[in-house]
């Protein structure tokens, strides 16, 4: 028997719907089969999470592992010009003499840039002040990271593309090669410590935190994870149960990050010796500059020549003038060349006109 009917005004409609069946429940309760939590990519970035680095960039979807192409510094970018000056001027010489490896060609643009009306004197104001700017040892630091096939975004810090994590130049995305020195350079070295240019502790970091998971998640040995960290373990790879028994990439990120540290510390060598010449070309400029400026002091303003101004010319200006004073008529007749040889009458006509005028 319906419950509902239209004896209290309600329509036809509305009686249908409330007398409808409920729906059936019976398949909610149906066993399923058990669900197997699907293994994540990389253990790495679960560790990562316990120590997070600054991967985000903002609200705009890039990161360190997806960076924004436009605020990006690639390996394509590096310039070796500074190296090769560098290598050239030491006892190594392991650069060849080719002027192609230590100048970039101009462009085309910069050769009409050469006919632009007092450009020359711009170009000359430029390298003045370039001169008296502070070495930038971060940016010789950066640049010969991105000829180490690292990738830098706008701030300096490493990062990846897609797909380059697990790699020597990706493994170590989000971390900044230098770190602190900002009190230091805006005191001029008198508050604060200098910058830090290597990322040795943050591989040490890394390692152990690696080493403490092996141990203490796959039961691994202390001897084991030892070779593993110095790249020396041969044994078998230990597996996750949890995960039907895959095996662990902790080896194998141990194996990037001791690749990744000796190709990032081969540029940071490389870094210190075009700073280091750099610094010493800097120091002999200004050793130049002081020696000719104590010249020009010592030398005092130059007379020469002179002397022979006022003598009558002729060569004989260096010889001491005649106190004409002490000229009498016997001692002129004695003097050669005078009058023809003694005092004439011309002689005495002179005399005679002596003190009038």
């Amino acid at each position: 028997m319906a419950l509902y009917d239209t004896r209290f005004g309600l329509p036809q409609s509305m009686v249908d719907y409330l007398n409808q069946g409920l729906p059936s429940i019976s398949g909610i309760f149906q066993p399923s089969e058990p669900s197997i939590p699907t293994p994540v990519e990389d253990e790495e970035k679960i560790l990562e999470e316990l120590y997070p680095q600054n991967v985000s960039s903002g609200g705009d979807g890039y990161s360190v592992y997806n960076p924004d192409p436009n605020m990006t510094r690639t390996p394509d970018q590096y310039s070796p010009y500074a190296y090769n000056r560098a290598m050239r001027n030491t006892e190594l010489g392991t650069v060849s003499p080719n002027p192609d490896m230590y100048y970039p060609k101009e462009s085309g643009l910069a050769n009409l840039l050469n006919f632009v009306p007092y450009i020359g004197s711009i170009k000359r104001g430029i390298e003045f002040f370039k001169d008296k700017l502070p070495i930038s040892r971060a940016g010789i630091f950066q640049n010969e990271l991105l000829g180490g096939g690292f990738t830098l975004d706008n701030i300096g810090r490493i990062v990846s593309a897609p797909g380059k994590y697990n790699t020597p130049e990706g493994i170590m995305a989000g971390y900044n090669p230098i770190s602190g020195g900002g009190l230091y350079t805006l005191s001029g070295g008198q508050k604060g410590e200098p910058a830090t240019y290597g990322l040795d502790k943050a591989y040490d970091k890394r390692r152990d935190r690696i080493a403490k998971t092996l141990k203490e998640k796959y039961g691994m040995l202390d001897k084991d994870i030892q070779a593993a960290i110095a790249g020396e373990y041969k044994g078998e790879i230990p597996v996750d149960k949890r995960f039907n028994n895959r095996p662990t990439d902790l080896i194998n990120t141990l194996n990037l990050l001791n690749q990744s540290q000796n190709l990032f510390n081969k540029r940071r060598e490389m870094a210190d010796i075009v700073f280091d010449r750099k610094v010493a070309e800097r120091q002999k400029e200004k050793q130049r500059a002081a020696v000719q400026e104590a010249a020009k002091k010592s030398s005092g303003p130059s007379y020469s020549g002179m002397s022979s101004i006022g003598s009558g010319g002729g060569g004989g200006g260096d010889r001491p003038d005649r106190d004409r004073r002490s000229v009498t008529k016997s001692s002129a007749a004695k003097s050669k060349g005078v009058g023809g040889g003694g005092y004439t009458k011309s002689d005495s006509t002179r005399e005679s006109y002596r003190g009038r005028y």
